[in-house]
C-alpha cells in the first residue's frame, strides 16, 4: 500500500470506483428506461446480461465483483447485489421484489471490533429458479436448478435443485417435479 496525503492509495481507487458505480446504477434506475435495456446500461457497474433479460428499477448493485443475468432472466423492482464477490445468475431465473442477494461477510474479530476482516464468497442461482419477494441469499450459497425460494426466506445454506425452501432459515419443504 502506497500513503498518498493520509490516504493508502487503494482506499482512494475503492472510492472512485464506488463513485463511478453509483452513478451508473443511478442513471441505469431512470424510470424511462425499459426493463430490456436497463442490464446493458448497468454494464459499468460491472452487470452482464444474456439476452431478453429485463431488469426493473430501483435495483442496488455495490462491489467490484461481477453480477451475471442469464438469458430471460426477470429481476424486478428494488433488488438489492452485493458484489463484493461474483454472483451468477442462470437463464430463465425470476427475482421478485425486493430480493437481496449478499456475497460479503466479516470474520470475527476481537472485543474491541467483531467485525473484522471483510470477505466475499460467491453466489450462484441455477436455472429456471424462482425467488420470492424480499429473500435474502447469504454469502457462499448456491441454489440449484429448478428451485422456489419462498417470500422472506432466509437462505443460508445450498439448495439442492428442483425443490421448495421457505423459511428462516430456509428449509426444503417438497420436491417439485424435474
Amino acid at each position: 500500500m502506497r500513503w498518498w496525503r493520509g490516504y493508502v492509495t487503494d482506499d482512494v481507487r475503492w472510492a472512485l470506483f464506488q463513485v463511478r458505480q453509483s452513478t451508473v446504477v443511478s442513471l441505469a434506475n431512470c424510470p424511462v428506461l425499459p426493463a430490456i435495456l436497463r442490464g446493458h446500461a448497468l454494464r459499468g457497474a460491472r452487470v452482464r446480461v444474456g439476452s431478453a433479460a429485463l431488469v426493473y428499477g430501483g435495483q442496488i448493485i455495490q462491489g467490484r465483483g461481477t453480477l451475471r443475468l442469464g438469458a430471460g432472466s426477470f429481476v424486478n423492482h428494488g433488488c438489492y447485489f452485493d458484489t463484493v464477490a461474483d454472483i451468477r445468475v442462470g437463464d430463465g431465473v425470476f427475482l421478485a421484489d425486493h430480493v437481496r442477494v449478499l456475497t460479503s461477510t466479516h470474520e470475527i474479530g476481537g472485543p474491541t471490533r467483531r467485525a473484522g476482516r471483510l470477505v466475499g464468497r460467491p453466489v450462484s442461482i441455477g436455472a429456471g429458479t424462482w425467488v420470492g419477494s424480499g429473500a435474502v441469499i447469504m454469502p457462499g450459497v448456491r441454489i440449484g436448478p429448478g428451485c422456489i425460494i419462498g417470500a422472506n426466506a432466509l437462505v443460508t445454506k445450498d439448495c439442492d435443485r428442483d425443490g421448495v425452501y421457505v423459511g428462516s432459515p430456509a428449509r426444503r419443504v417438497r420436491s417439485l417435479d424435474g
